[in-house]
């Protein structure tokens, strides 16, 4: 079966070959933001016989700089690999899968999803929500980690590297010191003489605190939990969406990148509230944890938080409008947090 490259190689023909199912016809529409850094997202409509009607496309991006960053982290391949393998050990709900295939050489890849927007409501992480908006993603996210906590088959996936693996931390240092500069001319109004200085050494912190959020049980981490991957179901239920960043890190990473890029706090009693939240649903599915340390790794999850607006500005195009705004939101939330949970200084 070949591969698509663009949207153009989708055709009827390829489609019911690929599904087996006869269809006549085909229109295709864009979604998503960032469209072609990393990936081509669309949302095909179908025409013949058979079931759905609706599946969401998504492709490599179409040239080779596009590929540049998904290639040196595998990303087409841990998402390939996550539905191929590790989804049906997913209790948590996610998109069906149709077709899925990667071929590692040519970084070729498709998958053909679930429309998940039949059955739940997008989130929106420029807006935020409150936290108690985030209760039902928080208890989703638990119910993940808790079905592979120090799971020690997740090792048999060749994909499914830890954080604190190469090539994550030289990679990440290397994203991050490109896009430092243009934060601080895009959003200097943020950065006091403190927050400067956090910044101006943080690439040499990466892979230790790569290495600290690997240091206890290991669990699935999803590792971009935030609201413009999560669905809304009118019953509280979750559709996580957006599996290319898999990895093996510990559970209170997941969760304080939630808390920290998409949850807007205004009591800083609220991260506190959060945590106790998430590890009381640890409990009531059965999972012991230490909440010294769980609280611990928090903390350095919240540190590891302020990498992702730095990177979101610095390695996308900010011609988007609303591009501008999630960075940015992205950014005040992180130094909320940082401050709120003393996260500036943890030792390393």
């Amino acid at each position: 079966m070949t591969i698509p490259r663009t949207i153009d190689d989708i055709t009827p023909e390829w489609l019911s070959d690929t599904l087996g199912r006869s269809v006549t016809a085909v229109t295709k529409e864009p979604v998503g933001v960032g469209i072609g850094l990393v990936g081509q997202l669309f949302r095909l409509g179908m025409e013949g016989r058979g079931e759905p009607s609706t599946v969401i496309a998504k492709l490599a991006a179409p040239t080779e700089e596009g590929r540049f960053v998904a290639t040196v982290l595998n990303m087409y391949g841990r998402e390939v690999g996550f539905y191929t393998e590790l989804s049906p050990r997913t209790s948590i709900s996610h998109p069906a899968c149709y077709f899925a295939a990667h071929d590692p050489v040519t970084q070729d890849t498709v998958l053909l999803l679930e429309d998940v927007s039949v059955r739940g409501r997008g989130g929106d992480q420029v807006r935020g929500c409150s936290l108690a908006g985030a209760r039902p993603a928080i208890r989703t996210l638990a119910r993940l980690h808790a079905g592979f906590w120090d799971d020690p088959s997740l090792l048999s996936s060749s994909f499914l590297l830890r954080l604190a693996d190469d090539p994550y931390p030289a990679a990440v240092a290397m994203a991050y010191e490109l896009a430092w500069p243009r934060v601080q001319d895009l959003f200097g109004d943020m950065i006091d003489d403190h927050v400067r200085a956090f910044g101006d050494g943080y690439a040499k912190l990466i892979p230790a605190m790569f290495a600290k959020l690997c240091d206890g049980p290991l669990v699935l981490s999803h590792s971009d939990w935030r609201l413009d991957n999560l669905f809304f179901t009118d019953d509280d239920d979750v559709i996580a969406v957006d599996w290319q960043l898999i990895d093996r890190s510990v559970g209170p990473r997941d969760l304080s990148y939630h808390v920290t890029q998409s949850v807007n706090i205004d009591d800083p009693a609220g991260y506190q509230q959060a945590f106790d939240a998430y590890v009381s649903d640890l409990d009531d599915l059965g999972v012991d944890v230490d909440r010294a340390w769980a609280w611990e790794m928090y903390r350095y999850g919240t540190m590891l938080g302020f990498v992702y607006p730095v990177i979101a500005t610095g390695a996308l195009t900010i011609d988007d409008p609303r591009h501008v705004e999630l960075t940015r939101a992205l950014f005040r939330r992180s130094l909320a947090a940082l401050h709120a949970l003393d996260a500036f200084a943890l030792p390393l």
